[in-house]
């Protein structure tokens, strides 16, 4: 299985060398969504004396904390979704029934490989870019950033089963788009992406901690400025891998039916 991820992943990689200039576009497409929402939450605290707190964020962290969620944003991305959806309806998916590997796990290699070469060439700049303009800073401690490190490798796993979720959804429908777009501005809001958990309102705050898209976002950029220390640090990273292995076994199950499903239709 190992051996098999290693190489879609090695073919996800390549697979986007050809469209490097797409990253040029997307370092400037996520500077300027960043600077969107800096001069957002620069006005909101126009008139507030300096270090003045709202909800337990100075200005410093929110800036910080959207800088964050953007720069792992362009490395946990995928397609996955889609990338179904267009298999499905083209016919291709049948292809992988006869193959020793499943298509979670030819998705999920593929984009692992995406996301090493958007390591490579669009998260490393964009970090750049985006420390060089904005006043974006330093994690909270060591422990801090490798907390930071590692909740970012969950924020892909956990981002990637729910995208093979969605794209299972094809097989019982003629198109999924409504439903992406919809998954889209869902994960945007409910994952702290716009805006950290403590500004929802109770309901909705209380309604995402029984959800995994709080820790796409919110949950590495908190780790960062230092939110959860100790058995909190351990039990955020706790919790994250919970998810993850909890949207594992539903796309493997998932995809289970699915495959005897083709199976039955196809005789």
């Amino acid at each position: 299985m190992i051996r098999a991820l290693t190489a879609f992943a090695r073919a996800g990689f390549l697979r986007l060398v050809a469209y490097r200039l797409r990253y040029v576009t997307g370092i400037l497409t996520y500077t300027i969504n960043v600077s969107v929402y800096y001069f957002i939450w620069r006005a909101v605290y126009a008139h507030a004396a300096p270090g003045t707190e709202l909800r337990g964020y100075a200005l410093s962290d929110l800036v910080t904390y959207v800088a964050l969620g953007w720069i792992i944003r362009s490395f946990y991305f995928n397609n996955i979704d889609r990338e179904i959806a267009a298999l499905v309806e083209e016919g291709q998916v049948t292809t992988y029934l006869a193959r020793p590997t499943s298509l979670l796990q030819a998705m999920t290699g593929l984009a692992a490989g995406e996301s090493l070469f958007r390591l490579a060439t669009f998260t490393g700049p964009i970090t750049i870019v985006i420390f060089l303009l904005f006043p974006v800073g330093g994690p909270a401690g060591p422990a801090a950033f490798a907390a930071f490190l590692a909740s970012a490798v969950l924020s892909f796993a956990i981002f990637a089963y729910l995208n093979f979720l969605v794209g299972m959804v094809a097989f019982a429908t003629r198109s999924i788009a409504g439903l992406i777009s919809a998954k889209h501005y869902t994960i945007q809001l409910l994952s702290g992406l716009l805006m950290p958990m403590a500004f929802f309102p109770d309901w909705l705050r209380l309604a995402s901690d029984f959800l995994p898209f709080r820790h796409i976002a919110h949950t590495p950029a908190a780790l960062y400025l230092g939110r959860a220390a100790g058995p909190e640090l351990l039990g955020a990273l706790g919790q994250q891998a919970l998810w993850a292995a909890i949207l594992l076994v539903a796309c493997r199950w998932t995809w289970g039916r699915m495959v005897r499903r083709l199976v039955i239709q196809g005789g």
